[in-house]
């Protein structure tokens, strides 16, 4: 019997754990642009694309109107300027299926974006059924998305209570 030596073989990036290796970093792009959404961050969500990647915001009830489209010839801020209304924002990611081809890769990620806006009196939380289609590329050992395009598939909005009522 061999042991298996999985700090050499990670290191290798024709090994057998090369495929666990770029997954995991793939899920841990999606999560980190979650963080950066959540956390309004522009420096952190530009680091995540290539330099020519691109975000396509798919607009549900705007079928009539182009995606909005942000890169790095906008500024990231402008992505995130979509979310200016929202009080705070938790996106909690799910599903990722990913297939990889080399330095490669496409996927799709849901996701559910719990939004709150202010509102008359109370405030307001929105949920999207959020799926992304992605394809990544990865240079200089380093996973990035080339495109992100976001569908919201349904949106649920409910009246918060409030933390001081009885």
């Amino acid at each position: 019997m061999t042991d298996l030596n999985i700090s050499s073989e990670a290191d290798n990036a024709s090994g057998p754990w090369q495929e666990v290796r770029d997954r995991l970093e793939l899920r841990q792009l999606v999560d980190t642009y979650a963080q950066a959404v959540d956390r309004r961050m522009a420096t952190l969500l530009s680091s995540l694309f290539s330099d020519d990647g691109l975000l396509v915001i798919r607009r549900r009830h705007r079928v009539d109107r182009p995606p909005l489209t942000f890169g790095a010839h906008d500024g990231w801020a402008g992505a995130l300027s979509v979310l200016e209304r929202c009080v705070i924002t938790t996106h909690f990611v799910g599903n990722q299926i990913v297939r990889l081809s080399g330095d490669r890769a496409t996927g799709e990620t849901y996701c559910l974006a719990h939004e709150i806006y202010p509102g008359d009196g109370a405030e307001r939380l929105l949920v999207r059924a959020v799926r992304y289609q992605d394809s990544f590329s990865r240079a200089e050992g380093r996973w990035r998305f080339t495109r992100r395009e976001v569908t919201v598939d349904w949106v649920e909005e409910r009246v918060l209570s409030s933390l001081n009522s009885p």
